[in-house]
C-alpha cells in the first residue's frame, strides 16, 4: 500500500525510526496526530486556573451582593447572654466578710461602687433588629463589591490573554525546530546522493579518496545538527504542553502555521487592555460612594425579650420586653468628607493619566511593528532567491564534481552556504510569524 506523507514525513521517520533510509508502511501508518495551535490555545483556555478565576469572580461577585443585601436591610436576631458578679468586702456591723452578692444598704465596703455595678447583672434575652432606610448604603456596597469582582475579572482576562501569545511564541519555536529539521534533512539527502555517486567514482579511481571522505564529514556534521534540532524540538514541545496545562509528553505533528494579522476595533487607540483603566475608575468611584456613606443617618429598629436582672433571688419576677429605635449620625469629623474626595480626584487623574498614555503610544507600537513586518518580508523575498540560486549552483557543481571538472572542496563550501541560507530563511519566517503574534496581541 502506497501512503502519501506530509512534506515533513521524511523529519517523522526519522525521528520516530531513528533512520533515513527504512520506512515500512506500518511505520508510516503510526504517525502521530497532528494538533495545529487553535487546538493548544483552545486546551491552554480550558485547563489554565484563569478561565476558572473569570467565572468564579462574577459568581463570587454576585453572591457578596447578596450578603450585602441580607446585611444592610434584612433582621437579624441576637441571643444575649451576660453574668456579672461584683464582689466587695463587707465592713457593716465591724466585721469584714466577703460578699459575691452585694446588695444597695451596704455602707461600708471595699469594692466597685455599688451605685454603678448594682453588685451583680442576671441578662438572658433574645432581640431582633431590622435596619431602616439603608437602600442606598446597601446598592454604594453592592456597587463596589461587583466592580472589585469585574475588575479581578479583567485582570484574569488580560493574564489569559498574555497565556495565549506566549503559547503562540512557544508554537512558532517548535515549527522553527521542526523546520530546521526540514532544511537539514534536505542536506542530508543532497549529501546522501552525492556521497554513493563519489563513492563509486573513488572505488573506481575516478576521484580521490580523500573526496569521499570530506563528505563523510559533512554527513555526520549535518547528523549533528539533526540530533540538536531533535532534542530542541522535543524540549520545546513538552514545555508548550506545560503551558497549555497538558500532562501528554508524546511528540506529534505540528501544521505549518498560518497567522494573519488582526484588523483593529472602530475606535482608534482603545482595545482590550483599555478596559482596565475604565474599571478602576468605576472602583474609585464606587469607594468613594461608599465613603460618603457614613454621612447618612444609620437608623435601627429592635426589640428584645427575656431576663434582665441584677438580684439573683428577684430573677423569677424579671422577665420582660423592649422595643426601640437608634439614631446614629455623624457631626464632625475633622473635613475627612472632603479629604476623601479630593484623593478620588487625584486618583482617578492618575488612572485617565494611564489610559490617555495606553491611547497614544499602542498605535504607534502596532505601526512599528508593522512596519518591521514590511522590512522582514522584503528581507525573505531576497532570502528565496538567493535559496533557489543556491541550488541552482548545486545542482551544476553536482555534475561537474562528478565529471571531475570541480573540486569536491567546492561543492562542499557551496553546500554549507546554501545550509546557512536555509536556516535564515527559516529564521526570518518565524520572526515573520513572532511579529504578527505580537501585533495580534496588542490589536485586542
Amino acid at each position: 500500500m502506497i501512503v502519501k506523507l506530509p512534506r515533513l514525513s521524511g523529519i517523522w521517520l526519522a525521528l520516530l525510526l531513528g533512520t533515513a533510509g527504512r520506512a515500512a508502511p506500518a511505520a508510516a501508518q503510526a504517525l502521530p496526530p497532528a494538533r495545529d495551535l487553535d487546538y493548544y490555545l483552545a486546551q491552554a483556555r480550558e485547563n489554565s486556573p484563569l478561565t476558572h478565576d473569570v467565572r468564579n469572580q462574577g459568581q463570587a461577585a454576585q453572591l457578596e451582593t447578596e450578603r450585602l443585601r441580607a446585611f444592610y436591610t434584612k433582621a437579624t436576631g441576637t441571643l444575649v447572654a451576660n453574668y456579672t458578679f461584683v464582689p466587695i468586702l463587707n465592713q457593716d456591723n465591724g466585721r469584714t466578710r466577703l460578699s459575691y452578692s452585694a446588695d444597695a444598704t451596704s455602707n461600708r465596703y471595699v469594692g466597685y461602687d455599688l451605685a454603678l455595678s448594682n453588685g451583680a447583672l442576671y441578662q438572658g434575652y433574645a432581640q431582633v433588629t431590622q435596619p431602616l432606610f439603608n437602600q442606598q448604603r446597601f446598592e454604594a456596597y453592592a456597587r463596589q463589591a461587583q466592580g472589585l469582582g469585574l475588575s479581578q475579572q479583567n485582570l484574569a482576562r488580560l493574564s489569559l490573554h498574555d497565556l495565549e501569545r506566549f503559547v503562540g511564541d512557544q508554537y512558532i519555536l517548535c515549527r522553527q525546530d521542526l523546520d530546521q529539521l526540514s532544511y537539514v534533512r534536505e542536506l542530508l539527502d543532497i549529501l546522501g546522493r552525492q556521497r554513493l555517486l563519489v563513492q563509486k567514482l573513488a572505488d573506481a579511481s575516478l576521484l580521490k579518496r580523500s573526496d569521499y571522505l570530506l563528505l563523510n564529514i559533512e554527513v555526520e556534521t549535518q547528523q549533528i545538527f539533526l540530533n540538536t534540532y531533535r532534542a530542541a524540538y522535543h524540549r520545546d514541545l513538552l514545555d508548550l504542553n506545560v503551558l497549555c496545562g497538558l500532562g501528554d509528553t508524546a511528540e506529534v505533528l505540528l501544521p505549518p502555521l498560518r497567522l494573519a494579522l488582526r484588523q483593529p476595533g472602530p475606535l482608534v487607540g482603545l482595545s482590550g487592555f483599555t478596559e482596565r483603566y475604565r474599571l478602576d475608575s468605576l472602583v474609585l468611584a464606587a469607594n468613594q460612594r461608599v465613603f460618603e456613606t457614613r454621612y447618612q443617618p444609620l437608623v435601627n429598629a429592635f426589640a428584645n425579650g427575656g431576663l434582665n436582672a441584677i438580684s439573683l433571688a428577684d430573677i423569677p419576677r424579671r422577665f420582660g420586653v423592649s422595643a426601640g429605635l437608634s439614631l446614629s449620625v455623624y457631626l464632625f469629623d475633622g473635613h475627612q468628607r472632603q479629604t476623601s474626595r479630593d484623593r478620588t480626584q487625584v486618583l482617578l487623574e492618575t488612572t485617565r493619566a494611564y489610559q490617555r498614555n495606553f491611547a497614544t503610544v499602542n498605535p504607534v507600537r502596532q505601526q512599528r511593528i508593522l512596519y518591521e513586518l514590511r522590512q522582514l518580508e522584503e528581507r525573505q523575498r531576497l532570502a528565496r532567491a538567493q535559496v533557489a540560486n543556491y541550488r541552482e549552483v548545486l545542482d551544476s557543481y553536482k555534475r561537474e564534481t562528478i565529471a571531475g571538472q570541480l573540486s569536491v572542496v567546492f561543492y562542499v563550501q557551496v553546500l554549507k552556504n546554501y545550509a546557512v541560507a536555509a536556516r535564515d530563511l527559516v529564521l526570518l519566517e518565524n520572526n515573520r510569524l513572532l511579529l504578527v503574534n505580537l501585533y495580534n496581541y496588542w490589536t485586542w
